[in-house]
């Protein structure tokens, strides 16, 4: 307990806490003038988070029901379009309607003509940040209608309801909660948002500038008095969240669903009958404008010579890719995010594994362990970073039998964004390791000790190998989480290197964004070969079962 506690608080919570104490003590020094000047990031903020969870609500629960509850034709292909969003990050779908709806060199306005689409502001901040979390509302949906019993709509026809209205009176009300539920999650995702609201908001004519963006300002700019705006304004960032997950929790207890004990679900996909054409074609219009059409944009822009240059054939070319993927500084932060993602990912699923070990061990402090490792995912990236960086700005000196000293120099180093990673993902290995821990039949570990074996050996013959798929997974997950991280890394990375989120943020904002599409592109084929192991590693998995 002691060796699995002391890293977490030391590393993940400490610098919370301190974020925290320190923001109390620069309140009294900042004045009110100077806060009140930053409401606008803070209106922002609230305006674009509530403007894509209405997005992300408005276009998932219809398309929970149409994929989830009726008999539309592809609903699985269509599933997988839709959820693809959740594994690509936002910033890459930011880029990919840039390229299509840039006032002026869109892909779009090119068709529709100059102006007509202007993706920056607000509005498009809100856009893109709703369709990167319209799997959140469309996974929660679909698990909600699994849990709602047949049985109610088939008394709602008793009594004389049409199909559709027994659809409507008896199921809806029943998800209803399950999909706010996971509006909110919109709501949390859109307020830690950073990528998105900068390429979106900075950018745009007036600048709308939101809590994130405008913290990474004032550290960047460094001025007197920059450092502690930052950390006031971190923390209402951080203030936010805990309200979202209240909000989150209730609307999840509220639409709880509870089946008669014994009692299977077995729902009748709904009939669409004449309007199933038009549903199909509905559909995928959706999914070719909201999902392929941007990621077909960033392919498109990859390959041209420069952005916004005239769709001719010598405008395309492929010295892009070979000019991006094989110079130096491509190669270093390949390397170094790939040395940092595969060690963040081994202590994620290290401590996710003690964890889960630790909550049955430890019944009655099980939620509580679970708390302290889970809660740092909900942390925005932004605030855990301005976090990290005030309570490691310095070096740590212990001093043991005053004889041996220990230094912990973290600052400007690549270990902060190590520490970073691993505790911002640490959910993953305690999630996946719980939920595959208690699969496993404790007397499992009891035969090997009755056999002799110590309690180490017995847990690492008998229930280790079983949970070696949730292990697998949890490391794809942090490894592809880490590897494409870019919130953090703009903040914590040490000057003069680079990672692959650092390099595609400085070049689409900065210098080049046809060099940022190919490394969009490659981020993206790297996603889709992670989400394609992970796939194999469930279908082994049931098969061994």
């Amino acid at each position: 307990m002691g060796a699995w506690l002391g890293p977490v608080l030391f590393f993940a919570l400490g610098p919370v806490a301190v974020l925290l104490l320190h923001s109390a003590g620069e309140l009294g020094g900042v004045a009110l003038s100077t806060l009140s000047g930053e409401a606008g990031a803070l209106v922002n903020t609230l305006v674009t988070a509530l403007g894509a969870a209405a997005f992300a609500l408005a276009l998932g629960a219809p398309l929970a029901l149409l994929l989830f509850r009726t008999d539309l034709p592809f609903r699985g292909a269509f599933a997988v379009l839709f959820t693809l969003p959740s594994a690509i990050p936002p910033f890459i779908w930011g880029m990919g309607w840039i390229s299509l709806a840039s006032p002026r060199a869109g892909y779009l306005n090119r068709l529709l003509g100059e102006g007509v689409l202007n993706i920056y502001g607000a509005g498009g901040i809100a856009f893109v940040e709703g369709l990167a979390g319209l799997p959140l509302v469309l996974l929660a949906g679909a698990a909600a209608l699994r849990r709602v019993d047949p049985a109610l709509e088939e008394a709602a026809r008793v009594c004389g309801a049409s199909p559709l209205r027994a659809l409507l009176a008896a199921t809806v009300p029943l998800t209803m909660p399950s999909l706010l539920s996971g509006a909110v999650m919109v709501f949390l995702m859109a307020v830690s948002a950073f990528g998105v609201p900068y390429i979106l908001g900075v950018s745009a004519t007036p600048p709308t500038r939101v809590l994130t963006t405008r913290i990474y300002e004032l550290v960047l700019l460094g001025g007197e008095g920059s450092l502690a705006r930052a950390v006031v304004l971190a923390t209402v960032l951080l203030l936010l969240t805990p309200v979202a997950l209240w909000v989150t929790w209730a609307l999840g207890r509220s639409g709880r669903v509870r089946l008669s004990a014994g009692k299977g679900v077995s729902p009748r996909p709904f009939p669409l009958g004449r309007a199933r054409i038009a549903a199909t074609a509905a559909v995928g219009m959706a999914a070719l404008l909201l999902v392929l059409l941007p990621l077909g944009a960033v392919a498109l822009t990859s390959v041209q010579r420069s952005f916004g240059a005239a769709l001719t054939w010598e405008s395309f070319t492929l010295k892009n890719w070979s000019g991006v993927l094989f110079e130096a500084r491509t190669l270093h932060a390949l390397g170094r995010s790939l040395l940092l993602a595969a060690g963040a990912g081994l202590l994620v699923c290290g401590f996710g594994l003690a964890s889960a070990v630790l909550q049955r061990q430890f019944r009655r402090l099980g939620a509580g362990i679970e708390a302290l490792a889970v809660w740092p995912y909900a942390v925005p990236g932004t605030v855990l970073a301005i976090a990290l960086l005030l309570a490691f700005s310095r070096e740590l000196r212990f001093i043991l039998l005053d004889r041996i000293a220990f230094v912990l120099a973290l600052a400007h180093t690549p270990w902060l964004l190590l520490v970073a990673y691993a505790g911002k993902y640490l959910a993953l290995g305690t999630r996946n390791s719980s939920e595959a821990l208690a699969q496993i039949d404790p007397t499992l570990a009891e035969a090997a000790r009755v056999s002799g074996a110590g309690p180490l050996r017995a847990f690492i013959d008998a229930p280790l190998p079983l949970l070696r798929p949730a292990l697998f997974a949890a490391f794809v997950l942090a490894f592809l989480s880490c590897a494409t991280e870019i919130t953090m890394s703009v903040l914590l990375v040490p000057a003069g290197s680079q990672v692959l989120g650092t390099l595609l943020f400085e070049l689409q904002s900065y210098a080049d964004p046809a060099a940022a599409s190919v490394l969009a592109c490659a981020f993206v084929v790297l996603v889709l070969l992670g989400q394609g192991l992970l796939s194999l590693a469930r279908r082994r998995a049931v098969e061994a079962r």
